[in-house]
């Protein structure tokens, strides 16, 4: 009996061993990001997990809110781990319009290129920290990606069989203003029930306001596809913002970057002046909540066979185009940091303030329970969804 249960120990303790050694390896080389296909949102929220456990002292993960259907809204906090308090933030979205399926790939590329590509990247998180949401719109991704590829907007119902809210029609910036379709609860350009009536688009408010509050907030991006452009404010207005020389600077800068590296030509325009106003776009809210800089990055959705796929292109392009995009990202990054080193002084005078309906938060609990969940996973080797 006795040397039976020698053995089971034995045994045990070599299988542990072998575990332990094989994830030492894995978190050495790092997680491999899949992009050879369209991650599902629980693809999307494994792979987070997973660097977030491996890579726990660069990368935390935050739940900053619950949708409509129950899904997480996950915000990545990413640092060198120095433990520096009070770096300057850049904060970048993607998928605010749901049917743009490249905007979460290039997201996760720019997360596992600032986390696991470390050491070639570090530049950008010496004086920086960078707070990314790979997925600002997960029930109408899921819902674009299953039932009705081009469905653009939120899935919270408005009455009438019609549901949804365009994100990017919802923030406190000239609401409502602009065209007719805004007010039409089935139309895709749908600006919501009021400003704010969207949790997807109070999280965001929030969380540029807690940056702006903090003295931290730097450069919003958000991105889109697939214009092949850099716009920056105002929407809402022809007018320019007071730094525009600085916006259009920067822009330039990303687009020579893209074209030297891909020869993919990239505009760069106040959007205002390229295709009209219109009200309730995050762009212009973050530069009134008191971003210095505010730029929304519409990638590019062409193949290499050259043919413009638009918002979905093959399988076989992702990772260009999430790579082709890095270097957009990158390159907004750096001109952003040269403009705005820590020795300069930012006058935070924001225009706009947070209102009273915050976003619901869960404190983070969810992400707890999905890291020790991991744990055991790693363990036991077992699917995780």
């Amino acid at each position: 009996m006795w040397k039976i249960l020698c053995g089971i120990v034995v045994l045990v303790t070599i299988v542990v061993n072998q575990l332990s050694e094989a994830r030492e390896v894995r978190r050495r080389r790092g997680l491999m990001l899949q992009l050879d296909n369209y991650l599902s949102y629980d693809g999307i929220m494994q792979y987070l997990d997973e660097l977030a456990l491996s890579h726990s002292n660069r990368v935390t993960l935050k739940d900053v809110a619950r949708t409509y259907e129950n899904r997480a809204l996950k915000m990545a906090i990413i640092t060198n781990g120095d433990g520096r308090p009070g770096k300057r933030v850049i904060f970048l979205d993607a998928a605010l319009h749901s049917r743009e399926w490249m905007t979460p790939a290039a997201a996760l590329l720019t997360i596992h290129k600032l986390v696991v590509e470390f050491a070639e990247n570090s530049d950008l998180l010496t004086d920086y920290d960078w707070h990314i949401m790979p997925l600002a719109n997960p029930d109408g991704y899921e819902y674009s990606r299953n039932t009705e590829r081009y469905w653009r907007n939120t899935r919270t119902p408005n009455g009438g069989n019609c549901f949804g809210t365009n994100l990017n029609r919802n923030f406190a910036v000239d609401w409502n203003v602009g065209f007719p379709e805004l007010k039409d609860p089935c139309d895709e350009n749908y600006a919501g029930s009021s400003p704010f009536s969207e949790v997807e688009a109070r999280t965001v408010r929030d969380i540029m306001h807690g940056l702006v509050e903090s003295k931290r907030a730097v450069m919003y991006l958000s991105l889109h596809t697939a214009n092949r452009s850099v716009f920056y404010p105002w929407v809402y207005d022809t007018d320019p913002v007071s730094n525009q020389k600085e916006h259009d600077e920067i822009g330039r800068f990303v687009a020579d970057r893209i074209l030297q590296s891909t020869g993919t030509f990239i505009k760069t325009w106040q959007y205002a002046k390229y295709a009209g106003t219109f009200g309730g776009t995050s762009m212009d809210y973050a530069l009134l909540a008191g971003f210095p800089l505010s730029f929304v990055f519409e990638m590019s959705g062409t193949g290499r066979d050259h043919v413009e796929y638009k918002f979905f292109p093959p399988a076989r392009d992702i990772r260009h185009l999430a790579e082709e995009s890095w270097t957009g990202i990158k390159a907004f990054a750096e001109k952003t940091i040269e403009k705005y080193p820590p020795s300069r002084v930012i006058s935070y005078n924001p225009m706009v303030k947070l209102a009273e309906n915050a976003a619901t938060r869960n404190l983070g609990f969810n992400s707890m329970v999905a890291t020790v969940c991991l744990f055991f996973t790693y363990l036991t080797n077992c699917n995780f969804f």
